[in-house]
């Protein structure tokens, strides 16, 4: 049964050392270093010809089969020839460490270009386009990549993609043998490079380049937010079915070839609006929004009653109305008349103006008031906005760990399982020995027992309990089983201390982003995550797990 195995980072050679190695390049510093070996920036004095040198840890020279395919993947990729694929140009051994001299790419990886963002649509397929080409190319010469993904293409100047580190390549067909060791990137990894009967072709490819096109769209891994892209970033709906071919399960229902995948996002971008992009050096990329839009209240336009201005005038005088006399009316009752109806007029205002002035203060009052309650509302908001944002930074950071670890916990788990059956199958054989009643009480014991030990992890105590030790050879069986489990675990460790490291790293990243983006917030989740977790495996795990 093969299993995945994740290498160490390796320890890059000092840049002397490099030099001392390859006297005929001038090495201008390390460019990355990563499990699979480090990358030195150099020029080949010969040719006056800027280079990259890959130098492989030494652990894959000592392998025959490795050095083997090697050999023969190295000389079938320096026939390759294409402006989406990085040219090799020499490989060989040294101080039995493997190295590949390639041609050397000024510009980041499509990984650093589009950190923590989603790519425009209309980008993303021209990149995705580029290295389908590039792809097929060398699947036309027998060459799987094997490990596609954002960090393994590099963007030139003109922000064209090139395809590098083949480090992992190998022969279209070849099928991965009982025991082999299987390397890739979880969460981009077709599955039938993972599981029985481990036949792979050209179509695993096609499912990471699947993968990266949902991640270069959305910002996310299709294993941590599945829903279909549209929904996440908005972009053409066609797109949903390219990439769930591409990523199906079944190879037999994938696209059949990289020129197929290529062909189909190119009839999606025929029918968008075209953008002219004529010697661009940059992609267009949006951040990830941390959660769905969050409506923040108050920030638009606050509409409060107002209040009609009155203009009471008189009535125009009606030149056609004469008015009638009364003969017989005094001029005293008439001027009592007047008064009478002038008081009553001044009550009546009087009120009319003090009610008005009411309802006046009662409508500011009740502006203010909403202005107020939108004013928190707005302030509430966008903390919470920022708290949804927080947590999807926290998330994120975890999540793509998480995915780096989930195998080695998985091996962990299947491991102490194993081994603890193992410890039962064996004192069970052993109490066999015993008289038959002996034998009865002593198998309820130790099942009991492991049923104590598989609620605590499948985990052994140190030392044998008393009630076992009846058993002929216990004390040996336990502690060899103990033992096992002690490598099992510090095994565990081992990769937990590797990935810490990673992880601090990421973490640090993800600080400088969010304060750049002036997210307080997420600057205090990520700080506290690093005071809890740098240095500390056993918190790692819990964080790794939660």
């Amino acid at each position: 049964m093969s299993e995945s195995i994740h290498a160490p980072l390796f320890e890059a050679p000092e840049v002397e050392e490099v030099t001392r190695l390859f006297p005929n390049y001038e090495i201008l510093g390390l460019i990355a270093c990563g499990g699979m070996g480090a990358v030195y920036h150099a020029i080949q004095t010969s040719l006056e010809r800027p280079v990259a040198i890959k130098i492989l840890p030494r652990k894959f020279s000592t392998d025959a089969e490795f050095r083997a395919g090697f050999e023969s993947e190295a000389k079938a990729m320096a026939k390759l020839n294409h402006p989406n694929l990085i040219s090799v140009f020499d490989f060989g051994e040294v101080e039995g460490m493997l190295f590949i001299v390639m041609e050397y790419v000024a510009g980041q990886s499509l990984h650093h270009a589009a950190s923590g963002c989603s790519v425009e649509s209309a980008d993303a397929i021209t990149l995705v386009i580029g290295v389908c080409h590039g792809l097929a190319h060398a699947h036309e010469f027998g060459i799987l990549h094997r490990d596609i993904k954002p960090s393994n293409i590099l963007l030139d100047g003109q922000m064209n993609p090139k395809i590098g580190d083949f480090g992992l390549a190998r022969a279209v067909g070849r099928q991965i043998e009982e025991g082999e060791q299987i390397f890739g990137t979880p969460g981009y990894t077709a599955p039938e490079v993972l599981h029985p009967p481990f036949k792979i072709d050209q179509r695993a490819d096609i499912f990471s380049v699947g993968v990266m096109l949902h991640e270069l769209l959305t910002g996310y891994l299709p294993d941590a937010d599945p829903r279909p892209a549209s929904q996440i970033c908005g972009c053409n709906r066609r797109l949903d079915a390219v990439i769930l071919r591409a990523t199906n399960p079944d190879p037999n229902r994938r696209q059949v070839s990289a020129i197929e995948f290529a062909k189909e996002l190119g009839s999606i971008a025929a029918m968008q609006t075209p953008t002219l992009r004529t010697g661009t050096t940059s992609i267009r990329v949006r951040p990830v929004a941390g959660a769905s839009a969050v409506s923040r209240a108050g920030n638009g336009n606050l509409y409060r009653p107002v209040r009609a201005a009155v203009s009471i005038s008189p009535r125009p005088r009606n030149p056609y109305y004469q008015p009638k006399t009364l003969a017989k009316q005094s001029s005293g009752s008439g001027f009592v008349v007047f008064l009478v109806i002038a008081l009553v007029g001044a009550f009546i205002a009087y009120y009319v103006i003090k009610d008005r002035q009411k309802n006046a203060a009662a409508l500011d009052s009740a502006a203010q008031k909403a202005q107020a309650v939108a004013a928190e509302n707005s302030a509430s908001a966008e903390k919470e906005a920022q708290e949804l944002d927080a947590a999807e930074v926290l998330r994120r950071a975890r999540s793509a760990i998480r995915m780096r670890f989930a195998p080695s916990l998985e091996s962990y788990r299947q491991d102490m399982k194993a081994n603890l059956r193992g410890y039962k199958n064996s004192m069970q054989n052993a109490a066999e020995e015993l008289p038959t009643g002996d034998r009865e009480r002593m198998g309820e014991k130790i099942s009991a027992n492991i049923l104590k030990w598989e609620a605590n992890g499948d985990e052994l105590p140190e030392t044998l309990p008393v009630g076992l030790q009846a058993v002929d050879g216990a004390k040996k069986i336990h502690a060899s089983r103990f033992k096992k489990q002690t490598q099992i675990q510090s095994e565990l460790e081992r990769e937990a201390t590797a990935l810490t490291s990673v992880y601090m790293l990421k973490l640090q990243d993800q600080i400088e982003l969010s304060a750049r983006d002036g997210n307080t917030l997420a600057v205090a989740a990520l700080e506290e995550e690093v005071r809890t977790v740098d240095g500390n495996v056993e918190r790692f795990r819990e964080a790794m797990t939660d």
